[in-house]
């Protein structure tokens, strides 16, 4: 691929990226402002209804209060100045009944108080500004209360065009029906009852007019808090999406750093070990298939693929004629040459982010049956790791030319690797690249024997046919 090319792909790619980015940011905030106003609008009609029921049952209960007072200590002590006790035994007429009326009309009745009537104790009209009452007996339910000296009043919308008593008042949807005692004389008896009637339609307007508002406050509440967690998320949002880029930006130096520091240790390897490193980049792959194929999870195959690539680090430790001598090792040189996979592991632990490689590379010589070394670890003591580089660790050294001997068929390796499990190697691993190794996952070249060396020349003298070091 041809530089363009490749910066066309790349530029391409952060095109893309960016162009998911605004479309992720344009879906979160459409998904935050419909979210918001659902439940803004549920909670604002629960807490305007409930808010604006409470408050219109208590101006309500307050306004009948209020004309109750108003009736009792105004309107019923001028009704009672202008009767006598003889005049509110029976119903008035003549004379008496027109300068009543006139009294009523001119300082009782306004476009609030629409209807005055009289009551006797015995439940006759004695005088009603709505003229057909007059001399009407009612039943005495209602004045019972007031006879007994307790004022009341109450809203009435049923019932207005059905009721005799309340003829006239049809064309009213609500009136406030006031029962207040008449007392006449010393200590003030109750010799009648007072009724007066109000239209309701004021109060209700009243109660309205402040249910709206209080709907418009809480609406424009709502408003003012949408727009201010709107500005607190556009500016939370902001600072994740700087803390991440900035996280972003360390994670790629330390990445950075990580590739360098392997290159590094790589390089110095390579100087000591020319043929090292595409050895452990072959294993590196491999072992990356297998730990996929048994379903580790991603950081235990970043593990592994940094163990299988620095497996042989601590070879940097072994002294140089050990390490280039072209015949076999003696005893001493091989537990010189025994040593390399502590040593690795000493250069590895000091460096954070590849301490938990370093356990692989420890242990990247143990053989399950506890022959191996450098500890004589079996089964389950061997980090999993470690279990999966030993098979493919073999499986390339067999593929693999070395300066004694050819690559060995692929299928012949596979026999090996089969033959030596339990003893060797984990069965559970063996399992896991045999079925990579069916799905056709391992590398076309292996099958056909062309690996090139990735073997130092000290082995050629030792000859353990299923290690790759």
């Amino acid at each position: 691929m041809t530089e363009q090319a490749a910066m066309g792909k790349l530029t391409v790619r952060a095109n893309f990226r960016g162009g998911a980015t605004k479309l992720r940011k344009r879906t979160f905030f459409l998904e935050f402002t419909v979210v918001f106003a659902v439940v803004a609008l549920v909670l604002g009609l629960v807490a305007g209804f409930a808010l604006t029921a409470f408050l219109g049952s208590d101006i309500r209960s307050k306004t009948l209060n209020d004309v109750e007072a108003e009736v009792s200590e105004v309107t019923a002590p001028l009704l009672s100045s202008k009767l006598t006790v003889e005049q509110i035994q029976s119903p008035l007429s003549g004379a008496e009944l027109a300068a009543f009326d006139r009294f009523v009309n001119e300082n009782i009745l306004s476009t609030r108080t629409i209807r005055v009537n009289v009551w006797s104790r015995d439940g006759t009209i004695i005088y009603s500004s709505h003229a057909p009452l007059i001399g009407a007996s009612f039943p005495k339910d209602d004045l019972q209360p007031a006879l007994n000296g307790e004022a009341s009043a109450r809203v009435e919308s049923d019932g207005l065009a059905d009721e005799p008593e309340r003829a006239g008042l049809e064309s009213f949807d609500d009136v406030v029906e006031v029962y207040v005692p008449l007392t006449m004389g010393d200590p003030g008896e109750t010799v009648g009852v007072a009724e007066i009637y109000r239209d309701y339609a004021p109060i209700a307007g009243h109660i309205g007019a402040i249910q709206k508002s209080v709907f418009i406050s809480v609406a424009a509440a709502l408003a003012v808090l949408y727009f201010v967690l709107l500005a607190l998320v556009r500016r939370g949002s902001d600072t994740i999406r700087r803390q991440q880029a900035d996280l972003q930006g360390r994670t790629d130096e330390l990445k950075s750093s990580y590739d360098s520091i392997v290159a590094v240790l790589c390089a110095a390897l390579d100087l000591r070990d020319n043929v090292t490193h595409g050895h452990a980049k072959r294993v590196s792959e491999l072992a990356s298939v297998v730990a996929w194929q048994m379903g580790l999870r991603k950081e235990q195959l970043r593990q592994i693929e940094k163990a299988a690539i620095l497996h042989d680090i601590g070879k940097i430790g072994v002294a140089d004629a050990v390490l280039s001598k072209s015949g076999p090792l003696d005893e001493i040189e091989w537990e010189e040459m025994k040593r390399h996979p502590e040593l690795g592991y000493q250069i590895l632990n000091g460096i954070d982010f590849l301490r938990d490689a370093a356990e692989v590379v420890y242990a990247h010589h143990e053989r399950s049956d506890g022959t191996g070394y450098p500890r004589g670890l079996k089964g389950d003591e061997i980090p999993m790791g470690a279990r999966i580089f030993a098979v493919v660790d073999a499986y390339d050294a067999m593929t693999s030319h070395r300066p004694y001997r050819k690559a060995q068929p692929h299928q012949k390796a596979i026999g090996e690797i089969i033959r030596n499990s339990g003893t060797q190697f984990d069965p559970e691993v063996v399992r896991a690249f045999m079925e990579a190794e069916k799905r056709g996952f391992l590398e076309n070249g292996a099958r056909d024997g062309q690996r090139e060396s990735g073997l130092s020349s000290v082995h050629a003298g030792v000859r353990e046919p299923l290690t790759g070091d």
